[in-house]
């Protein structure tokens, strides 16, 4: 995909990143992947809430592919309009933290006052991913990603979903 067609500027920097068109592919691997993705996104609707009624309601999910040649890194953004975003690390470079995810806590003021040792007084969590590791997490995190320094593309697959009530039309996604 990449060889075939330039892409979209988004928070990638000097990397690639496809149309939002993930959810919507039928290659055998995006298929079985989009599976568990789904899995992994209504667990975590469970877990906040454990009374979702996923009968009266519909996910609307956009994704695409990221690639990120050495050097590339994303830009600090979130994913306003969407109520979860994930990641899943198809290729991830073996060493350091080349292309770890970074949160960055968008409280102003939470460290204020704090209690030492207590992590959730932090103002970043950083995550080293592993090839196959899949993320889920709340989108109006802003977050970024750190440059890639191995020789080594990392690739991911990125996505947004949002619930929508059954009788509400589609929105377009910008």
């Amino acid at each position: 995909m990449r060889a075939r067609l330039p892409g979209l500027t988004r928070s990638n920097r000097d990397g690639w990143h496809s149309e939002d068109d993930f959810f919507g592919r039928t290659e055998p691997g995006c298929t079985v992947l989009r599976t568990h993705i789904l899995e992994a996104v209504q667990e975590t609707t469970r877990l906040l809430s454990p009374d979702f009624d996923f009968a009266a309601n519909r996910a609307l999910c956009q994704g695409w592919i990221n690639v990120n040649p050495p050097g590339a890194f994303n830009g600090p953004h979130d994913h306003s309009g969407f109520a979860l975003s994930g990641v899943y690390y198809a290729s991830v470079p073996p060493e350091g933290h080349s292309g770890a995810i970074e949160f960055l806590d968008p409280r102003a003021n939470a460290n204020a006052y704090m209690i030492e040792g207590a992590a959730c007084f932090n103002r970043k969590f950083i995550i080293t991913p592993k090839p196959g590791n899949l993320l889920v997490f709340p989108s109006y995190l802003t977050h970024w990603v750190q440059p890639n320094g191995d020789s080594t593309d990392r690739i991911t697959v990125a996505f947004n979903i949002r619930y929508l009530k059954q009788s509400d039309p589609v929105p377009v996604i910008d």
